[in-house]
Order: structure tokens, then sequence, then C-alpha cells
């Protein structure tokens, strides 16, 4: 099946994400050529990224097993929406600008995250690093290489 008729069989609600997906990709990718990440990092992380539960215990397990199974369902929605703009772009999007794009998606609709930067050596003794982004224990963006890096930096 062709990229353009997988294209026309998705949701409109699907197309949408994807088209937010390439926005934020390309901005980030320009952003991480001009700016020094340590804003890039303030300017997406300010500001309260969680959902607020009720104060009744019982109401609170339900609203936050219900909170769990929605913020699973758009983290997927968001690993395919990243994934697919990065495997089919003519541009080249790396693991930063994927994670940034991921995180702020997730933001956006308030579900907590964690954007994590690893650092390791290659085979040859240089110093590499990888970015992963996860929602709780799943891994949502990065997740094929980053047990490979030990984490240094995490920014919720």
């Amino acid at each position: 099946m062709t990229v353009l008729a997988k294209i026309i069989r998705r949701h409109p609600a699907d197309l949408l994400l994807a088209a937010e997906a390439f926005v934020l990709l390309a901005f980030f990718r320009v952003c991480l050529a001009l700016l020094p990440v340590r804003r890039i990092l303030r300017m997406v992380t300010r500001g309260d990224a969680g959902v607020e539960n009720g104060s009744d215990a019982a109401a609170k397990d339900t609203a936050e097993s219900a909170d769990s199974q929605h913020a699973a369902s758009l983290a997927r929605r968001v690993r395919w929406a990243v994934s697919a703009i990065s495997r089919n772009s003519a541009v080249e999007f790396v693991c930063f600008p994927q994670a940034l794009a991921g995180y702020t998606m997730l933001r956006w609709r308030r579900v907590p995250s964690t954007m994590v930067y690893g650092v390791a050596r290659s085979p040859g003794g240089d110093l590499i690093a990888h970015t992963w982004l996860s929602v709780g224990d799943r891994i949502v963006v990065g997740g094929e290489a980053s047990g490979e890096f030990t984490p240094i930096e995490r920014w919720t």
C-alpha cells in the first residue's frame, strides 16, 4: 500500500495529530539549531502538565485508573504521529526533536510525561547522547536504544 493510500484511509483526527507532529518536529529542529537547549527546555517544561483528581479516595482511584488508560491511549497516538512523520519525511528528525515534539503534544493534552537525556560510549570510545520520552514506565518515543544509555537528566 502506498503512503498516499495509507493517509487517505486514516481518520481525520489522526491526520490532524500527524500535522501537529510535523509542525512541532520542524519547529524544534529549527529551535535546536538556533537556541540554547536550556532555553528550549525552560520554554516547554514551564507550567502544570498534570491532571488534577478529586479528593475522595474511591473516586480518586477510579479517576486515576481512567486517567491512566486515557494517558496510555494518548501516548500511543502521539507515538504513532511522531514516528509516522519521522519515518516518512524528507527531513531527518533525530531523537531530540522527536522527544520535544511528543513531550509538547502530551503536555497540551495534560498527560504527565518525562523526557530523559542519556549518554553512552560508542564502540570507538566517543561520547554519544540519546533522548527519549516516557509516560509512567512506558517509553513513548526513542525507546529502541534507551537501554544502552545512562540517564543523566530528566525533565517532567
